[in-house]
């Protein structure tokens, strides 16, 4: 039997006092209503109603039905208006997990916009390991570089300048290394868990390609690794963005701008499915348009599917 649906059809037999009237509004034979009306009957045990030639009442027992099936009812039409609503409505909460060595000036910059012309969406950003992929609940993801084959959706969102930079006191003292492999004298400043600022820095031209490199700090933030930087602690790597206020005042300087990679693609990431919720479709579908102002090869044939 089907519960839910028994309820409502004797609800509607209750409201109408006659099997004709209830079969005619739920579009039912009168057989088809008394054959489930006994069954409901047998499932309980009791008998629900007292038929007569001229009456049609509810038993004790089909009161109490009645009455503890009216609440059942409401709530799982709430439940349907409330689900129905949500099909459209761009709102409710929506997880952005960003890898640690993405730029934030990128990100939150992206979350600004959205959160203005979407204000019903309520936002968790967390800055996680790169690989972390699996390992927590997101509902959109931001990874830098080149990704292994996860099963879920990518979407290129734009290119990633990064620099190696390091404050004028440690230069002064330490010396401005010529080459990446002059990086073996000095104090490296690493981000923890990158592939990118981590014990491996990447460098192009020369031959050089992945360099390890060594020193006494690392930090799992990339706000730490700048602030050690400007105190004068080392050499340090990070998205160009994110510095770029520092390099400008001359509170950092840029080393080993020649031998600096391409920049490297962030890419968004989200589940695979067709009937996504309507606000992280719709983040999908901004993030695309927002970086493509910037990015004009940037590929917009991605439009949300909601449910």
């Amino acid at each position: 039997m089907n519960c839910l649906a028994d309820l409502r059809m004797f609800s509607e037999i209750a409201r109408s006092q006659s099997m004709a009237s209830a079969a005619s509004r739920l579009g039912m034979a009168p057989a088809t209503i008394s054959g489930r009306l006994k069954a409901l009957e047998d499932h309980y045990g009791v008998a629900l109603v007292r038929r007569t030639t001229r009456s049609f009442l509810l038993t004790e027992e089909g009161k109490l039905l009645l009455e503890r099936a009216q609440p059942v009812l409401s709530g799982f039409a709430e439940l349907e208006r409330d689900m129905g609503g949500r099909r459209n409505a761009i709102a409710g909460g929506l997880i952005l997990s960003c890898a640690t060595d993405i730029g934030r000036s990128h990100v939150l910059s992206l979350v600004q916009a959205f959160a203005r012309a979407h204000p019903n969406v309520d936002f968790s950003v967390r800055f996680d390991p790169p690989a972390a992929l699996h390992e927590n609940h997101f509902d959109v993801a931001l990874r830098a570089g080149s990704l292994k084959d996860s099963g879920l959706t990518v979407r290129k969102l734009f290119d990633m300048a990064t620099v190696s930079a390091a404050a004028p006191s440690y230069l002064a003292e330490r010396g401005c290394p010529g080459t990446p492999e002059a990086l073996s004298v000095h104090e490296c400043l690493r981000l923890e868990g990158s592939s990118i600022f981590g014990d491996v820095w990447t460098f192009d031209g020369g031959g050089v390609g992945h360099l390890p490199v060594d020193g006494r700090f690392r930090a799992s933030d990339p706000e730490t690794l700048k602030t050690f930087a400007l105190q004068g602690l080392g050499i340090f790597r990070l998205a160009r963005a994110d510095i770029d206020p520092e390099l400008r005042s001359g509170q950092l300087h840029a080393v080993l701008e020649a031998f600096e990679p391409a920049p490297m693609p962030v890419s968004l990431i989200s589940d695979p499915r067709r009937r996504l919720p309507a606000r992280t479709a719709a983040f999908i579908d901004f993030a695309l348009r927002h970086f493509a102002k910037g990015q004009g090869s940037q590929s917009l044939g991605w439009r949300q599917n909601a449910a």
